[in-house]
């Protein structure tokens, strides 16, 4: 496996691979990719701007929309510039093959309060190719979000 650098991301994307929607240069890092935030939901509410308080939980859809191919996955990464201010992220891995936008978990425990507004640079995501493409992609395995926009929880799609 290898990590894809900012010259492969900016080419796949260019092509509509990788990040096919809202794709932005000035968010590529080295080696991986920002994702800025679209829809926060707190609260069972969703808005493009919130003052996110200590001890809550909070959900955040990407503006990107992913297209990976069937050989590269992804890991996401809370930016640090926010797991200093107490901001912890669950995540799981993106799979190979998955089109959609991403929805995003956090817990803010640290003691002031946040301001998260649509357009911030949350989260980091970085590719890596794989050795082989898979036997089933994710589309035939589950695809249980295969094609998600916005916030996603379970049964929600």
């Amino acid at each position: 496996m290898s990590t894809l650098s900012d010259r492969d991301i900016i080419s796949l994307s260019r092509r509509g691979e990788l990040i096919a929607e809202e794709f932005r240069e000035e968010s590529v890092t080295p080696n991986g990719y920002d994702l800025r935030a679209s829809i926060i939901r707190i609260n069972g509410n969703d808005k493009d701007h919130e003052t996110i308080s200590s001890n809550k939980h909070f959900l955040v859809a990407t503006l990107e929309y992913l297209k990976l191919p069937d050989d590269i996955m992804g890991q996401i990464w809370v930016r640090s510039s926010y797991a200093r201010r107490g901001i912890l992220g669950s995540f799981g891995a993106v799979d190979a093959g998955y089109h959609g936008t991403l929805t995003l978990s956090f817990f803010h425990s640290g003691s002031e309060d946040l301001e998260i507004t649509k357009g911030d640079r949350i989260a980091q995501i970085v590719f890596h190719r794989m050795e082989s493409v898979p036997e089933k992609t994710y589309s035939q395995r589950s695809g249980n979000y295969q094609g998600s926009r916005g916030i996603m929880v379970k049964g929600s799609k």
